[in-house]
């Protein structure tokens, strides 16, 4: 019995030798191998990285658009600007096109006082009850297509009038010639028969002479004779009175006109200074930039010739 609890004994001895060497390999092992690293910890590094390129991609838009943009509308400047683009503030192409856009609305840029306009050239000739025109006056003629009919205009002027009346066209506004060259005759009948018209309403013939000069210009010192005026309407409104400055065809004459050298001649507030009553339909050729000096200062062409002319 002794000799059979050795023999169990030898045994255990045995295995917990075995599990004890089994222990110390094991830590043999874990000491000498090392740990298996953790995933990196990615955070907000992978989603701020794409937020990053975002941010500088659309800056890098917004400096494109402002470049391309610069010779285009005004009103994509406008937005730029609004939007915080220092550039475009400072950028001298932003200043030309909102002088032309000031243009498009009749605000004209004056020319420097020192400015003259000799009065000999043929677009500056005054005729006006103080300057009758020279005797057998004459201008080379061609004729504007209006209304049904050719009219006689100067043919200096008379493509800048052609083009005057497309323009309109391509606005949606549609304006007619009803009266352009008269002749000393034509001019000498419509004038008496307007004092004759007063006359049979009671006026006597000097008074009726007096207010005649008001409406129609004495013979030999009207536009019409020279061929660089025009009587302008619409199909819509015919009748010559100042009741025209209600139509489309009036705003887009008197915001306009000066482009193709053209003035309202006879305006509301200078009847004193022109002698001729209001004609809203009644427009002059003086030339591109005489026309737009005039239509910006709100001057008419005796001021005009006043101040600037030499």
């Amino acid at each position: 019995m002794a000799k059979k609890t050795s023999s169990l004994s030898a045994i255990g001895s045995v295995i917990v030798l075995c599990f004890f060497a089994v222990a110390v390999i094991a830590l043999a092992h874990a000491m000498t191998t090392p740990p298996e690293p953790e995933p990196p910890v990615v955070q907000n590094t992978s989603s701020t990285q794409p937020s990053t390129a975002t941010a500088s991609q659309s800056e890098t838009n917004t400096s494109d658009t402002a470049t391309s943009d610069q010779g285009s509308a005004t009103s994509s400047d406008t937005a730029t600007a609004t939007e915080g683009s220092s550039t475009t503030d400072s950028d001298p192409t932003t200043d030309t096109n909102q002088q032309t856009t000031s243009t498009n609305d009749n605000s004209y840029v004056s020319k420097n006082e020192t400015s003259s306009f000799a009065k000999d050239k043929w677009y500056m000739l005054l005729a006006n009850g103080a300057n009758p025109l020279p005797e057998n006056y004459k201008f080379e003629e061609a004729t504007v297509y209006s209304a049904g009919r050719n009219w006689i205009v100067d043919a200096r002027c008379a493509e800048d009038m052609k083009a005057m009346i497309a323009a309109a066209k391509e606005d949606g506004v549609s304006l007619i010639i009803c009266s352009a060259y008269r002749s000393y005759e034509l001019q000498e009948k419509n004038f008496n028969a307007k004092v004759q018209y007063y006359i049979n309403k009671g006026y006597s013939k000097e008074d009726a002479v007096a207010k005649t000069a008001t409406i129609i210009a004495v013979p030999g010192t009207s536009e019409h004779h020279t061929g660089l005026a025009a009587d302008i309407v619409t199909p819509s409104y015919q009748t010559l009175d100042s009741k025209f400055e209600k139509t489309e065809a009036f705003k887009w004459l008197y915001e306009n006109c000066a482009e193709f050298g053209f003035v309202l001649r006879y305006p509301k507030d200078k009847v004193d200074v022109t002698k001729i009553i209001y004609e809203p339909w009644h427009y002059r050729y003086v030339g591109k930039e005489a026309a737009q000096i005039m239509m910006s200062e709100g001057i008419c062409f005796e001021e005009f010739l006043e101040k600037y002319g030499t």
